[in-house]
């Protein structure tokens, strides 16, 4: 992979405590990889964890072409929504459970047994996926298969919509009484997959209904049934495209921080935001192109296509 830039040893002699710092910020600890373990993280990626399975009907964050709008959509004839998301979601991600994951799942590595202790250690901080990593999204999604699979089933017996991008859980239905014990359902479903492991958020828990906009992850379900883009999203799509034209090394830091995202990854996701604005909002497409110009908004237009 590397053309001979480094050995099998380096990377199986190599220390992780070693190789990365830790910053505060916005009362999270992100840790930074150095820039061998960056390397072989990407490695680790493209080998091994990006061939693990994901319920793509379901799970929209952290993969290549998927937006936050295809978790919404699917929403947007419901009359009732339930919204929580998973309390400390990296951390609850112990060593245990990836290592339950690598050796149920098949991948290209025929020898894995045989260095999964290193590469664990490679993978983790303090026994838990750490935020800032490239590796911990991919294997967020792996290790929630069987919670996301066993919540999909119920809501079809229940005529519920289920989605998850990343923290976030989304059901929704036609009435409010179908959903009333949807928080009791998915504790049950966190308990049967991961015992004590995970926790939802109830502070930021909600059920609301139709009557009113529904916000959900950025955007507005109206009672029409259409989608809208949040204030605060659009303040975002202006202050990465700002970043982008002026400044893609901190575009870069800005993705990695907030999204854990790799640049290619976060240029994916704003691609599908700009193409969201294109069929569903022409006049603030139109200001974007006035501010940042035609050959900027274009080629994420083109980008989303590919």
């Amino acid at each position: 992979m590397y053309h001979e830039k480094y050995r099998f040893e380096q990377f199986l002699e190599l220390k992780p405590e070693e190789h990365y710092s830790s910053v505060l910020w916005k009362n999270r600890t992100i840790y930074k990889p150095s820039s061998i373990l960056r390397e072989f993280h990407y490695f680790l990626n493209g080998f091994l964890l990006e061939h693990l399975p994901v319920d793509t009907v379901v799970s929209f964050a952290y993969r290549k072409g998927a937006t936050l709008l295809q978790a919404v959509e699917p929403h947007a004839n419901s009359r009732a929504f339930y919204q929580t998301d998973l309390e400390r979601f990296f951390d609850s991600i112990t060593s245990d459970l990836i290592r339950s994951v690598l050796s149920r799942y098949e991948t290209p590595v025929s020898d894995l047994s045989d260095y999964i202790d290193h590469i664990i250690g490679l993978l983790t901080i303090n026994g838990s996926l750490p935020i800032g990593y490239s590796t911990s999204p991919i294997l967020s999604n792996a290790c929630l298969l069987g919670f996301d699979k066993r919540l999909a089933a119920i809501s079809d017996e229940r005529k519920w919509v289920y989605t998850r991008y990343a923290d976030d859980i989304i059901i929704s239905a036609d009435d409010r009484l179908s959903i009333k014990d949807a928080d009791q359902v998915i504790k049950e479903c966190l308990k049967l997959e991961f015992g004590d492991g995970f926790s939802l958020n109830e502070s930021k828990s909600k059920l609301t209904t139709i009557g009113r906009k529904i916000k959900i992850l950025g955007f507005n379900i109206l009672p029409t049934g259409a989608i809208s883009i949040e204030r605060g999203v659009r303040n975002r799509i202006e202050s990465f495209l700002y970043f982008y034209v002026k400044d893609r090394p901190k575009l870069a830091r800005i993705f990695e921080e907030e999204q854990g995202d790799s640049m290619e990854d976060g240029l994916l996701r704003l691609s599908g935001l700009i193409s969201y604005v294109y069929a569903a909002d022409p006049a603030y497409l139109k200001k974007l192109r006035v501010k940042f110009g035609n050959t900027v908004i274009d080629g994420f237009l083109h980008r989303s296509i590919k």
